[in-house]
């Protein structure tokens, strides 16, 4: 079609400025023309988020009022999803929400009355479901509303293959699209030898630099990545330094976990930095550990983490939980989760081998200047706009 493409996104998680990235690259395409609508409150890692509209990214971003809000599949629109309706005038209605949320019901409901020729396609990260009961209640309220909203949906989008796995075995037969999690690569500059040295010594850190970033919580495993900084130790490892950097209520359990392993001189936990900052907390690190469990209830649907290290050029080494082997594809290395002396052994053996260091770190960035930078994830998307509007021409 010769006219922009007038794309609706409704993104429960758009009040968050990093999240909004994705969105600034899609409205700089020269045939979209974007509208935004967030939450006017929302609570994200337990922290409230208030929305300020602006035009300053070239899209639109209207707000609503939600109910329920931090509850991504529980929480619902009570103002502003209507209008935003009528006032864009979408060909497309991307719901960045779950098949199965209340916001993609409400959503799928409302376009009948107020924009019943736009196209509606939602998103995923769910990679627990294949069964149809949900960790999420009330299962089979949930499972109703996927499968009615599987229905309506001329497409879908998913953060991973787990993903559409899983999205297929629950019975989805329209075409998906993987959407992973992205970031601007020019945040990240080049990992020279000067910028690891400034940035290991603003957090005071030596020697090999064995770092994990996020929330310190009991699922993320980083009492694995002690028990296997302690192996190392007794191994007669080399000197390094294993940098926690996060918050969450596993903090006091893990510096104990560390003095009793006697290795808590070569551990320091620092307090979460903003988003911002991360990309030089990620400099600081030689190899970055994402070490997550799967649990009954969770297991990655993607970490962010993995791709944000090697955008700046550490060497990433993963648990097989979920999504994590395939996000860092051959750049990264896979160890069994919950198992220290594996994971021990491929520390191991990065100490001592820093051309490998150097040869993966270079994968890494190359496999995010392919797969996640905004701007390719935002080409893809307007290919599939296109592609669902010439099919239901």
């Amino acid at each position: 079609m010769s006219d922009p493409i007038r794309v609706l996104a409704v993104d429960h998680s758009a009040g968050v400025l990093p999240f909004r990235r994705k969105f600034a690259a899609l409205a700089a395409l020269p045939d979209i023309e974007l509208t935004v609508l967030a939450p006017d409150r929302w609570v994200e890692n337990y922290r409230e988020v208030r929305t300020v509209p602006s035009s300053e990214d070239g899209y639109r971003i209207e707000t609503g009022r939600v109910v329920w809000p931090g509850y991504e599949n529980r929480g619902f629109f009570t103002s502003g999803l209507a209008q935003a309706m009528r006032a864009a005038r979408p060909h497309i209605l991307h719901l960045w929400e779950e098949p199965f949320s209340f916001i993609a019901l409400e959503a799928l409901l409302l376009r009948r009355v107020h924009a019943p020729r736009a196209k509606a396609l939602f998103f995923s990260s769910d990679n627990l479901t294949r069964d149809g009961r949900y960790p999420y209640r009330p299962s089979a309220l949930y499972g109703g509303i996927e499968r009615w909203a599987f229905t309506q949906c001329e497409a879908g989008t998913a953060v991973s293959e787990e993903v559409v796995d899983v999205l297929r075995a629950k019975g989805y037969r329209g075409p998906i699209d993987v959407v992973p999690h992205g970031l601007d690569l020019e945040t990240y500059p080049d990992p020279t030898p000067e910028r690891r040295a400034v940035a290991r010594e603003s957090l005071g850190l030596s020697g090999l630099v064995i770092g994990y970033a996020g929330r310190l919580l009991a699922m993320k495993g980083v009492d694995v990545l002690l028990r296997a900084a302690g192996i190392l130790a007794n191994g007669g490892a080399g000197e390094y330094t294993v940098a926690i950097v996060g918050d969450g209520p596993e903090r006091a359990a893990l510096e104990s976990l560390a003095l009793e392993l006697g290795i808590a001189p070569r551990v320091r936990f620092v307090s979460a930095v903003p988003h911002e900052s991360m990309p030089d907390v990620f400099a600081a690190f030689d190899v970055t550990v994402v070490p997550s469990l799967t649990t009954p209830t969770w297991k990655e649907q993607f970490g962010r983490v993995a791709a944000e290290a090697m955008a700046a050029g550490s060497v990433v080494v993963v648990s097989d939980s979920g999504a994590l082997p395939s996000v860092v594809a051959s750049a990264g290395l896979v160890t069994a989760e919950g198992d220290p002396a594996a994971l021990a052994a491929t520390l191991g053996r990065l100490a001592a081998n820093p051309s490998e260091r150097s040869e993966r770190s270079r994968r890494g960035r190359d496999l995010v200047r392919e797969r996640y930078t905004w701007r390719v994830i935002a080409s893809s998307l307007a290919r599939r706009y296109r592609t669902v509007l010439e099919l239901t021409a």
